[in-house]
């Protein structure tokens, strides 16, 4: 009890040393530890050293996170006050960005694997090391407690898209479907809306997040054997300091117990514990010192209590309300209006293209702007009306001024107006535009998480047809919705229940009219809504991420039908349509050409066919996707050109070895001069930059007689030949062989 005692006076004393962000900033005349057994040249470097740069996160509860007053706290500072005592090192703090280098700081902390900053160099010895457990749904009776990985196969599991433990998981267990999430409270919205079976993640983090917001939906129902250590890195510059590290650590103890006990949520006032002990351990103090004490106590719980319900309740990053408050304030929302009578109207705004920001200027720049487009919108929002930040770059907005459909239709265009000046951050500009979605009570539902859901899809809506817009929902979209919901979910099992299929359509060579290519299209037949339209169902997948399993059998299918391919075609090449989801999780990509390398097929064989939209500003890991394409020989198809970008740039700067044009323009060149020169200027531009053109939608002879005088070189299209199954194909080999006997 003495020592428990001394350690909560010890924290407290640390939470004091926060003010000027150096730890410590006071020197304890004796020491409770054993000394650590430092070499001559150890101490000669911390004399020659005594002051550190450390650099620490600012949003990763309770390892490391800043509070309110920007101060830091959590057990990584506890770590960096048991080192100083140990070493009589002290700290300055601060704050961790990806871009930080050695001559910022020499010492970092909070690094899991081997994520961290050129120049720095892990030390030894993890100081924490954390199990990753599973949660699920209060409500979900299918899940038993205490299960274990093996009972999540064939289950959809959410797991945080930055880290090893999602390739982790596929590798223990292989069938499991995974859904990438950036915050895990996106996985318990997941949770709560069964589209998720469970979620798996860090048990220390998540413990304290469930236990830190009173989440009562969510339970954890087991444990994973997939660790995650943290540990300190130093710069390599500074190996001694690596040394004196990691003795430290190993002195204090990885995961300290009493480091983290202090970062256990009780449901009781710490300070009451304290002032219990206390008078335990005092009994003779007079009776109206601990009276004083004990209102002393009860103001700091108060302040306790109401910088945890800030924190519980408020966004780290923008201050504004989390989507927890919003929904509480919503409910109380919606209850009022049904006795007074009065509309509520729900926007949610997301910002385009924010993840280029994000790759572009850094994670550090996109949470700038971030918190400069909070303000301005928020600068727009009087009360009782209210503005959350719902999750990554998504806003939401309660209105409460009993809205009419003209008033939110105003406030919108108002938003999209106030958005179009520029950010000015540090010395750059950033134009930044939104896309709105709004729902009104009563007319579009009389239900918190309907509204929400129908906004969503009013905002998805207006993305999806050109984005810097709004969109408010009506029942027409709500149709639309259900439908696209539905073919979402039966998209899920279209695979294991064999309702996919392949048409290959041939592409001729307009110099000598042979059959050289043929392009392999996705087919969906559903028992209950039939053939669904491939670019319908295309979307669908890209949008709820089954688009990865689609490509994954439409690799093996065209592997399996080759030979047949071969037996009709001769030396044919199978052009494949790829996904941009599927260059950013290129696992995939990888398989197959490990599939055809190990089969002793030539990569020459295969054709990707791709979009402009992939190239415009491809990241790191599009460029090193395409480079290992090109080195196995498979070639590179650019599809519907002319209908995007259609820049020279990314021709001449990607190796490109087609380009298709696409049929909108090939179906008015017999009738439309523009349409006519358009094609000759593009098929001309593919001469000079030695790329073959293949022109798509060639439905009549006098369409293929106006390419071939333009020197086109491949035509696909009904004129030559309409998309046949592997069946089709089969029957007509089948025939000739017939034919040939007779």
């Amino acid at each position: 009890m003495f020592k428990r005692l001394l350690w909560l006076l010890v924290s407290l004393l640390s939470m004091l040393a926060y003010a000027d962000e150096v730890l410590p900033n006071h020197y304890p005349e004796t020491s409770l530890t054993p000394p650590l057994p430092l070499s001559a040249q150890e101490k000669a470097w911390i004399k020659a050293h005594p002051n550190l740069r450390v650099a620490v996160k600012n949003g990763w509860m309770p390892i490391e996170f800043q509070l309110e007053n920007q101060k830091h706290a959590g057990i990584s500072i506890d770590y960096l006050e048991q080192i100083s005592l140990l070493t009589g090192l002290t700290f300055t703090i601060v704050d961790y960005h990806n871009n930080i280098n050695t001559n910022e700081v020499e010492l970092m902390t909070g690094i899991r694997g081997e994520n961290y900053p050129k120049g720095f160099q892990l030390v030894a010895t993890p100081y924490l090391e954390t199990t990753n457990a599973i949660y699920v749904s209060s409500r979900n009776v299918q899940l038993a407690d205490n299960h274990n990985l093996n009972q999540l196969s064939r289950k959809t599991v959410a797991v945080f898209r930055n880290g090893p433990l999602a390739q982790a998981l596929k590798t223990s267990v292989p069938d499991i479907e995974l859904k990438l999430v950036d915050i895990a409270d996106d996985a318990f919205e997941y949770l709560d809306a069964h589209e998720v079976d469970a979620y798996i993640g860090n048990e220390l983090v998540l413990d304290y997040h469930i236990d830190f917001h009173r989440i009562k939906s969510i339970k954890k129902s087991g444990v994973t054997p997939i660790t995650s250590k943290v540990f300190m890195a130093a710069s390599q510059a500074h190996p001694q300091l690596q040394g004196i590290l990691n003795k430290a650590i190993l002195q204090i103890g990885t995961n300290q117990p009493e480091i983290l006990d202090t970062w256990k949520i009780q449901p009781q006032n710490p300070f009451i514990n304290y002032l219990i002990a206390t008078i335990s351990f005092f009994a003779v103090v007079l009776l109206f010192q601990l009276i004083k004490l004990y209102k002393s106590s009860k103001k700091q719980a108060l302040a306790s209590e109401q910088k945890i319900w800030f924190q519980a309740n408020h966004d780290f990053l923008t201050q504004l309300p989390n989507r927890y408050f919003l929904k509480s304030k919503l409910t109380q929302a919606l209850h009022q209006s049904e006795i007074s009578l009065s509309n509520i109207g729900v926007i949610i705004i997301d910002l385009d293209n924010f993840k280029e920001i994000n790759d572009t200027a850094g994670h550090a720049i996109g949470d700038e702007v971030l918190v400069k487009v909070a303000e301005r919108i928020n600068a727009m929002i009087a009360p009782p009306n209210i503005m959350a930040r719902f999750g990554g770059d998504e806003f939401l907005i309660l209105m409460q001024e009993n809205p009419d459909a003209q008033a939110l239709h105003a406030f919108c265009a108002r938003l999209i107006e106030v958005m179009a000046a520029p950010f000015k951050i540090q010395q750059k500009s950033f134009l930044v535009s939104i896309s709105i979605g709004a729902s009104r009570y009563p007319d579009n539902s009389r239900n918190v998480e309907e509204l929400i859901m129908f906004a969503d899809e009013a905002m998805y809506q207006a993305k999806r047809t050109g984005k810097n817009k709004f969109i408010l929902f009506n029942e027409n979209m709500h149709d639309v919705f259900t439908r696209r919901t539905q073919l979402g979910n039966e998209l899920r099992h279209a695979v294991e229940r064999h309702q996919l299929y392949l048409q290959y359509q041939p592409i001729y060579n307009l110099h000598n009219q042979h059959c050289e290519k043929v392009e392999a299209l996705l087919r969906w037949y559903h028992p209950e809504f039939g053939t669904v339209p491939p670019d319908v169902f295309i979307n669908i997948a890209e949008e709820n991420g089954c688009i990865i399993e689609l490509g994954d059998w439409v690799f093996q299918q065209v592997l399996n039908d080759f030979a047949l391919l071969n037996r009709h075609f001769g030396d044919i090449e199978v052009c494949i349509n790829l996904s941009p989801i599927q260059f950013a999780q290129s696992a995939c990509i990888h398989a197959f050409i490990s599939n055809i390398s190990s089969r002793g097929i030539p990569g020459a064989r295969f054709c990707f066919e791709i979009t402009e939209g992939l190239l415009l500003e491809p990241s790191n890991n599009v460029i090193d996707n395409l480079s290992t394409i090109n080195e196995h020989g498979i070639r590179l198809a650019l599809d519907d050109f002319g209908t995007g970008y259609s820049s020279l740039a990314y021709l001449n700067k990607f190796s490109i070895d087609y380009v298709k044009i696409d049929k909108s323009f090939i179906s008015n060149i017999t009738a439309n001069a523009n349409d006519l020169a358009l094609c000759k200027t593009i098929i001309y531009m593919g001469k000079q930059l030695n790329i073959k053109l293949i022109a798509e939608g060639v439905e009549t002879r006098e369409q293929e007689d106006l390419l071939k005088e333009m020197a086109c070189d491949y035509s696909q299209g009904f004129y030559r030949a309409r998309p046949l199954t592997i069946r089709d194909l089969a029957q007509v080999d089948t025939e000739a062989d017939a034919t040939t006997t007779i």
